[in-house]
């Protein structure tokens, strides 16, 4: 009788362990956003998980916070995981990231003090304390962080985007274009960075020089909307630019028919849902910075009070077009071409990307730009899916949070997908 009730004992503890184990395992996948934040919530809700679980819980369920657009929920989260593991410099980034979309810049700038006096050789954290700093207006002190970030990571495009989006704003439009062809002579596929130099063309009046940088921007992205409406300011006839009008119609469709109930989806009027921010103020939550990631997250990972629909990456790009088209008009008055102030920027790191892919995809994916086969003859190549017809940022994000029966439920970090989608991106044949 003792060995019978010994042997239950030991069915019933291993049926916990292994519930335990499943309930962590969800928590720490990024496929399924209504699992994970449910998994996360029951481990802090839980008295029988540790504070270290706890703490990871936190962080998870925040950066899915971040990711859907809840911010101050976002916040809340990281202040529990800092608060039971002090010194992890990914809390501190994490929260940095939620405090910038809710525009405490001041503590965010605070936040990746923290991070960086935690990891002081993360050019990553330098790319985002400088992203921080130019929002602030603090222009010599984010070009000094670009700086740093490029003298520890001198192949990264973004970096070079962004210092340039610095130098451009400070005045210095020689060293911005610089920049700029810094980062597309690294990643000659990198749309906002011909984007972003065109407008310092346009700025110059080198007409020719600017319409060929929005065009090549507007071939590779036809989501653009800055570079249509630079092409149109420079005499490109209408016609030419009906790719771009289109996804901007279809989007406009896609939100009123979608995202109506909740924001204001129009050029004014207030959100029927006070918690759900006008879609023509998300300009304001994500200063000077592409809108296409955070609304490409946001779409795909819903948060708690945001109900689930599904979009398809071409029609995320849509939704990405028309809210780019709500974007006001600010006018740069100190250069003799009217020229949008608001440059392009995004984040990801191609070279840090492939090392990414090497540690955890290369076991299926031939991650390389060879044309050899993959390891797991179901999946793609990744130059094949960054060949693929339609490929974007969006899809990719899209993709990145969508369950695959033949891919294993793994969370990445946001700043490891950002790396990930700008190296696949990296593995486009340029047009």
């Amino acid at each position: 009788m003792m060995k019978r009730i010994g042997l239950a004992c030991l069915v019933v503890s291993a049926a916990a362990s292994g519930a335990v184990a499943d309930t962590l395992a969800d928590c720490s996948q990024g496929r399924n956003a209504d699992v994970r934040l449910r998994a996360c919530s029951d481990i802090i809700a839980a008295p029988s998980y540790g504070p270290d679980e706890k703490a990871l819980a936190y962080r998870n369920r925040g950066n899915a916070r971040a990711d859907a657009g809840a911010s101050a929920q976002a916040v809340a989260d990281f202040n529990e995981a800092i608060r039971l593991r002090p010194n992890d410099a990914s809390g501190h980034a994490g929260r940095a990231r939620a405090q910038l979309a809710l525009r405490n810049v001041a503590a965010a700038i605070d936040d990746y003090d923290a991070a960086l006096r935690l990891t002081p050789t993360s050019a990553s954290l330098y790319v985002g304390r400088g992203h921080a700093r130019f929002v602030k207006g603090d222009l010599a002190a984010a070009v000094a962080d670009f700086t740093e970030a490029i003298r520890l990571n001198p192949n990264s495009p973004s970096a070079f985007n962004r210092r340039g989006l610095a130098h451009r704003r400070s005045g210095d439009l020689a060293r911005a274009i610089d920049d700029y062809t810094a980062a597309i002579t690294l990643n000659p596929v990198y749309a906002l960075a011909y984007n972003n130099r065109g407008y310092v063309y346009e700025a110059q009046g080198r007409k020719q020089d600017a319409m060929a940088d929005f065009q090549s921007a507007l071939l590779l992205d036809p989501s653009l909307v800055g570079a249509r409406d630079g092409l149109a300011r420079l005499g490109i006839p209408a016609a030419l630019l009906a790719e771009t009008e289109k996804r901007v119609q279809e989007g406009k469709a896609l939100v009123e028919q979608n995202c109506s109930g909740c924001h204001a989806v129009g050029g004014k009027g207030a959100s029927p849902n006070k918690k759900a921010p006008e879609f023509r103020s998300l300009h304001e939550r994500h200063p000077s910075l592409a809108l296409r990631e955070p609304l490409s997250r946001g779409i795909a990972a819903p948060h708690d009070e945001m109900p689930k629909f599904a979009l398809t990456g071409p029609q995320v790009d849509t939704v990405v077009a028309y809210i780019n088209s709500l974007r006001p008009a600010t006018w740069a008055t100190r250069v003799r071409v009217a020229t949008p102030i608001s440059d392009e920027q995004d984040i990801g790191d191609a070279g840090k990307g492939l090392s990414y892919a090497r540690k955890v995809c290369a076991s299926c994916h031939n991650v390389l730009r060879s044309e050899g086969v993959s390891p797991n003859s179901r999946a793609p190549t990744f130059k094949k899916i960054a060949n693929t017809p339609g490929m974007s940022v969006t899809a990719l994000t899209v993709w990145s949070r969508t369950s695959h029966p033949t891919m294993p439920n793994l969370i990445i970090e946001p700043n490891d997908m950002d790396d990930l989608i700008a190296y696949i991106l990296s593995l486009r044949d340029q047009r």
